[in-house]
């Protein structure tokens, strides 16, 4: 006797393999249609409907990395880094040694600001992929993103040997010296990048920004020059650094005069400071380029000055030894007063006489400083930010 669904023939579990092989030919057809719908949506911008057949395609193929990988790739576009997060980590679950899959969970991460976790999965991608330097270049942009900037130098270094005819990787070392302070080593390598890659507008931005921080002006002018032909937005914004505040010209406003020089008896500039022990106040105005922060220009803690002792603002009293009969000035002002309708500022200052009357002073080696910043937060130009009666014009 024969139980019940079964035949030893085998004729019944042929038919029951042909019926499950014929449900499973279906599904995989109804996950293929759905999925074909799904990138037309994706070619027509509409996401959230592709999104809504790549669900259907899980429902027949949850096994899919590819319709994982789509939508993880929607969700980063849509900024949506916590489903993203989950559609990556399904594929990682999946093929837990493809590269690539930890390098997208990696990146989900890192928007997520999830800094351990990418990193931990942009090192996991390097190991299994040690000649692709994408996991390593992502992973040293996150360090020079973070802060963490001797590390993110080791690693763009790994990279440039792994990949040294990539032009983007001579460009993040730039930046990454440019936010150093290390403005030669900056110039090298996006010198480097611009030739390996010359159509490159950001790095004609950051190259500008070192040649500037290395006092190279007119070259640093050659990358505005070049960025107002290919980026605008760019160019604004080296404008912008190049455009650092500076002393445009000074002059004075009740007969403290510059063009006299060492030796002058305090008298000249006052009669009345001919009598011993007297003072008077005097004022210089200041002409900036730029609008001044309001709080830092009227601060009399950020301006000095002092007697000149260089070849741009001359050398006080002609070099020769300064008496005991000098006048003494004080470094800082008494008071700062700016008019921000004409970007200039007015310093007051006393001038003293001695016990015996006979002070002297130089006025035109006189340095006056500024050391603060302008309305948008930007520090002096320091080959700017001092002036004289002797040089005329800022250095």
């Amino acid at each position: 006797m024969a139980l019940y669904g079964y035949d030893s023939t085998g004729k019944n579990a042929d038919a029951l393999a042909t019926v499950y092989n014929g449900v499973a030919d279906q599904r995989s057809q109804l996950a293929k249609y759905a999925i074909i719908k799904a990138a037309s949506y994706m070619q027509d911008g509409k996401n959230d409907e592709a999104i809504r057949e790549f669900r259907k395609a899980l429902a027949f193929d949850p096994q899919n990395t590819d319709v994982h990988t789509n939508m993880g790739n929607i969700y980063m576009a849509q900024g949506k880094t916590y489903e993203a997060i989950k559609s990556y980590k399904e594929v990682v679950r999946l093929q837990p040694n493809y590269a690539k899959a930890h390098v997208n969970l990696g990146n989900a991460y890192l928007q997520d600001k999830q800094y351990s976790l990418s990193e931990a999965e942009f090192k996991t991608a390097a190991r299994l992929d040690p000649r692709d330097p994408l996991a390593d270049y992502t992973l040293g942009l996150q360090y020079t993103n973070t802060n963490r900037l001797p590390e993110a130098e080791t690693q763009l270094k790994k990279v440039a040997t792994i990949a040294p005819k990539d032009g983007n990787v001579y460009y993040s070392l730039g930046v990454l010296y440019n936010k150093q302070g290390k403005a030669d080593q900056a110039i090298a390598n996006l010198e480097k990048a611009l030739r390996l890659k010359p159509n490159f507008p950001a790095a004609n931005y950051e190259l500008g920004v070192a040649y500037e921080s290395a006092g190279q002006r007119e070259k640093a002018q050659g990358q505005l020059t070049i960025l107002n032909s290919k980026d605008y937005t760019l160019a604004s914004d080296l404008k912008r650094v190049l455009n650092k505040p500076k002393f445009v010209s000074m002059s004075s406003k009740d007969g403290f005069t510059t063009m006299l020089g060492a030796g002058t008896p305090l008298y000249t500039l006052d009669p009345a400071l001919i009598t011993p022990n007297t003072s008077r106040t005097f004022a210089m105005t200041f002409q900036f380029n730029n609008q001044m922060d309001l709080g830092s220009v009227s601060n009399p803690l950020n301006w000095s000055i002092s007697k000149a002792n260089n070849t741009k603002g001359g050398y006080y009293n002609n070099t020769m030894p300064v008496k005991n009969t000098e006048a003494a000035i004080a470094p800082t002002p008494l008071s700062v007063v700016y008019d921000p309708t004409t970007y200039q500022a007015t310093i007051t200052f006393r001038v003293s006489q001695n016990a015996t009357g006979d002070a002297t002073i130089d006025p035109k080696h006189l340095v006056f400083s500024f050391k603060g910043k302008d309305a948008a937060g930007r520090a002096m130009d320091s080959s700017a930010d001092q002036i004289d009666g002797y040089s005329l014009v800022a250095f």
